[in-house]
């Protein structure tokens, strides 16, 4: 039995799409996984002989119970996507799915596609998904209930050379994303914000150069004050409460704090593990950092130093592919085990607890 993992081809690594997927496809690999190459291309008009010679290229090492993670969305289509999955198992091989960003997940007005994309994921065997918000999300709307989940949590930002810089202590806030965020044309306030792969036209934000990945990765960590993870309308800050941001964690990888709206997926994470700060909105954040000290600053740097060694190392990702591979072999994948016996609280003495509602497989009692 062997594993594959898919990677698409034909985008620069400057594109964050691409660059995910290389970076997962190279733990993968460190894993024993062998990589499955996608080239991206207009596949929307291509004719059903050439997308089945395509297909059969692209899975030609596959043999029968091989194990395939697909990375999706491949940029093809869903149309593409689901001629794949049917391939592979046709072939004999067994599917998961990593799930990146599908458009049908986080704009309301994609969701005519919801309901393909849902179909898609009930023919694999297993979903990786960002979060358990995530999970939930997608059992309400349609995903089988025999699925199994493994959740990834978080992005890597892994590091193949020594990061030897470490962020100065200023009032200032950067922001690595290439994408447009609310409040960013309107950037009126006292502490500067920098800006990187994206230019605005403002007296105290600075346009910083274009970086490519490994350098960009390289500056941030010569830099200063705190990398801002922030949403650009509302269906994305909806979204961001079930996804995960690699803009996050290319801050922490590179030692930088970070600022992160309340609800968002990393929000326990940051606040459990001293990394950042959490807030309502960007009027807070630039309160916040106009009274922190220098001495809270560093606390925070500290923190992050200590929490950055298991992005750099890809061991999120790492733990992620090992549970896949597993899940492939369980029966039990995902599941919460509840062992029977006495349960004290208090004065309360239960000798068994009766689950009288799943709310949606989410275990629950009180």
């Amino acid at each position: 039995m062997k594993t594959y993992i898919t990677r698409i081809n034909g985008w620069s690594l400057e594109d964050k799409s691409h660059y995910m997927q290389h970076i997962v496809a190279e733990i993968a690999r460190q894993l024993g996984c062998q990589e499955m190459g996608i080239y991206r291309y207009g596949a929307d008009g291509e004719s059903e002989e050439s997308l089945s010679s395509r297909l059969d290229g692209i899975i030609a090492g596959i043999n029968w119970g091989d194990l395939v993670i697909c990375q999706f969305p491949t940029g093809n289509g869903i149309r593409f996507e689901r001629e794949l999955v049917d391939r592979l198992k046709a072939y004999g091989g067994r599917v998961a799915v990593f799930i990146h960003e599908p458009e049908a997940l986080v704009y309301e007005d994609r969701r005519s596609t919801l309901g393909e994309t849902v179909g898609l994921y009930n023919q694999t065997e297993v979903l990786i998904v960002p979060t358990y918000a995530m999970q939930q999300w997608l059992m309400e709307n349609g995903i089988r209930e025999n699925m199994k989940f493994v959740v990834q949590e978080m992005w890597d930002c892994t590091v193949g050379w020594p990061l030897v810089g470490t962020p100065v202590w200023k009032k200032e806030i950067c922001f690595a994303d290439g994408e447009r965020f609310a409040g960013m044309d309107d950037w009126n306030y006292s502490v500067p914000l920098n800006l990187y792969n994206i230019s605005v036209d403002r007296g105290n934000v600075r346009n910083l150069r274009e970086r490519e990945p490994y350098r960009l990765l390289s500056e941030l960590n010569r830099g200063s004050g705190f990398g801002l993870v922030w949403y650009r309308d509302e269906d994305f800050r909806r979204y961001m409460e079930r996804s995960n941001s690699f803009c996050f964690a290319r801050y922490l990888a590179a030692g930088l704090p970070v600022i992160v709206p309340a609800g968002c997926s990393h929000q326990t994470l940051v606040e459990a593990n001293h990394l950042g700060v959490v807030v309502n909105s960007l009027e807070e954040a630039v309160e916040v950092i106009e009274r922190m000290t220098e001495e809270e600053y560093r606390e925070y740097v500290k923190a992050v130093e200590q929490f950055a060694p298991a992005l750099r190392n890809g061991y999120f990702t790492k733990r992620c592919l090992i549970e896949t591979m597993q899940a492939f072999c369980r029966k039990d994948a995902g599941r919460v085990p509840v062992p029977e016996g006495v349960y004290e609280a208090g004065e309360c003495r239960f000798d068994y607890v009766a689950l009288n509602e799943s709310y949606g497989g989410n275990l629950a009692f009180s």
